[in-house]
């Protein structure tokens, strides 16, 4: 027995030392979709199984992103490769999976054939006869699964193979939420940048237009120019702040309110807020009478520069 005991132990230590190994390489992916790639390879490679899949959360429904198999190991494997690629899998109340996502725990089928929490769909396309499955979650939220198996292999899947996928599934969801902040803050600095670039930029036409203005014009022409700026003043200048005319300036374009919020970097929920103010200060319904407003306020506006 105590043997037996040593034996699952270094099997233990050797699965983590290999969880570990495989982190160090998954380290090395750019790009959290390079991760999402790369993750079942070094899965199978780490832990010894011939088969493994990931998979993501989407609302109610989970659907395979990518599958690694062992050369050799699976000949249908392409048929395995078209499925995946087009289904999207209910999360109903007697699967595995959707317990995975209630009590955010890892789980082992012993037998895929008896075990009623298996979707038979994809149990028959796979022909697996066990399997393990992990949560994925960088948080407090489900965003996906891990399966594997032993295909092809005599020696089913155990409660130590779902133990070690499990530690692999925490390390991963932790790898795959620095990957997705370090893009996030990356797309930040490239915004800001652009943003002072052309701040800098502004900054450096009106100083030259100022000093072009004192060289040129007569201090008797001051008051006068100064009253042809006060009555050019817009109309959309006094009825709007700088942030609404950002937002409804993409509204013109046909942006919707995620495309708004990814450009001025801010939530849905305050584009919704900015969007209600200008609705309330142009006196109008709906986006499309604001913009139809804001386009013939802006056009009077030219007309009265001309005259």
């Amino acid at each position: 027995m105590r043997g037996q005991n040593d034996a699952l132990r270094a099997r233990e230590l050797d699965g983590l030392a290999r969880v570990h190994d495989a982190m160090q390489i998954l380290r090395g992916c750019e790009t959290p979709e390079a991760l999402i790639v790369a993750a079942p390879r070094e899965l199978c490679n780490a832990c010894g199984f011939t088969r493994a899949m990931i998979s993501r959360v989407r609302g109610s429904l989970w659907d395979p992103v990518a599958v690694e198999v062992r050369d050799g190991v699976d000949d249908e494997i392409d048929a395995f490769r078209d499925y995946i690629e087009a289904v999207q899998i209910p999360l109903d109340h007697l699967l595995l999976e959707t317990d995975l996502v209630r009590r955010r725990v890892p789980g082992l089928v012993t037998d895929v054939a008896t075990d009623a929490r298996t979707y038979q769909p994809l149990a028959e396309v796979s022909r697996s006869t066990s399997y393990v499955a992990a949560p994925i979650l960088p948080t407090q939220r489900v965003i996906g699964f891990f399966h594997a198996d032993r295909f092809g292999e005599p020696v089913p899947v155990d409660a130590q193979d779902r133990d070690v996928l499990w530690t692999f599934a925490e390390h991963f969801g932790l790898l795959f939420e620095r990957s997705v902040l370090i893009e996030r803050l990356e797309e930040q600095r490239v915004r800001l940048h652009e943003a002072f670039t052309g701040a800098a930029s502004g900054i450096a036409e009106l100083n030259e237009a100022e000093l072009e203005l004192v060289r040129r014009g007569p201090l008797a022409d001051l008051p006068a120019l100064a009253g042809q700026r006060r009555a050019g003043t817009s109309r959309i200048d006094t009825l709007l702040t700088r942030r609404e005319r950002e937002v409804i300036d993409l509204l013109v374009s046909g942006a919707t309110n995620a495309v708004v919020a990814h450009q001025l970097v801010v939530s849905e929920g305050t584009v919704k807020s900015h969007l209600k103010r200008i609705l309330r200060k142009l006196h109008v319904t709906n986006r499309a009478e604001a913009v139809a407003k804001y386009l013939h306020i802006l056009r009077l506006d030219d007309e009265v520069e001309q005259r």
